[in-house]
């Protein structure tokens, strides 16, 4: 048998799937809705919703969660964010990550030592507007990280937008295939966790329309994960997470705030 070749049991396997640690999402009913207590590193999770229902606020929350500290059980990490529709806002991330820091500081009930700048610095942003630039930096990703390996968390928002340019069907959905054959290797080889969001779309049946994710049916297996984010009160602050696809949970609802 070939030596490139290793084969486990299951024991072994087990030790793997539950031995990576997680991001938390700051609600604990969310990290228990999820599983594995948060973003498990080595996993590809959907954030799916209306506009309005939280994506991107808790991608925001995810970045500033990777730089909780190691004697809290955080990761003291980096993280990359993948901006495809100028969603990105430093000011709010700047906001969440400070309120995130001295909730550290709270718990510890002693205080760490934050400089901004530092702190800031863990996050790597690039703008990827249209589909060839986002193509061209998910090429030279490997790389990337290569060279920042403490980066432990990659968001992609979103992942629909580069692909309303024109484009078909077919080829859509071959790009799409390769793109997330490509990151789940990156995920599992370099053991980080990459959150991607999507929109919603009418599909129209026989009698009406109904409101399902972009991209098909067919995208809808590409990831670990699948959470479908809600606003059941559009005045109120509560987003609801229904976890829609897992391979490690079984189906729950979650919830968590945005400010």
């Amino acid at each position: 048998m070939s030596s490139s070749f290793k084969i486990y049991n299951a024991t072994e396997l087990w030790q793997v799937e539950t031995g990576l640690p997680s991001i938390p999402t700051f609600s604990q009913t969310l990290d228990k809705a999820v599983g594995n207590d948060g973003i498990q590193l080595g996993s590809l999770v959907e954030l799916l919703g209306l506009p309005g229902t939280g994506k991107t606020q808790l991608c925001l929350q995810l970045c500033c969660s990777i730089q909780i500290p190691k004697v809290l059980g955080g990761l003291y990490a980096e993280a990359l964010y993948v901006d495809t529709n100028t969603n990105f806002t430093i000011g709010r991330f700047k906001e969440i990550l400070f309120a995130s820091l001295a909730k550290c500081q709270m718990l510890l009930e002693t205080s760490i030592s934050i400089n901004e700048e530092e702190a800031l610095k863990k996050l790597h942003y690039v703008n990827a507007f249209g589909l060839e630039k986002f193509c061209a930096f998910l090429y030279q990703l490997p790389k990337f990280i290569n060279s920042r390996p403490n980066i432990k968390l990659i968001v992609i928002d979103s992942i629909a937008f580069p692909f309303k340019e024109g484009i078909s069907l077919k080829q859509r959905t071959g790009l799409l295939y390769r793109l997330m054959a490509d990151l789940n290797k990156l995920a599992v080889e370099k053991q980080i966790a990459v959150v991607i969001t999507n929109e919603m779309t009418t599909r129209i049946g026989l009698s009406s329309g109904a409101i399902v994710g972009a991209l098909g049916d067919a995208w809808a297996h590409r990831c670990n994960k699948r959470l479908l984010l809600s606003a059941p009160d559009p005045l109120d602050n509560i987003r609801l997470a229904v976890l829609l696809k897992s391979n490690s949970a079984p189906e729950s609802i979650g919830k968590f705030q945005v400010g």
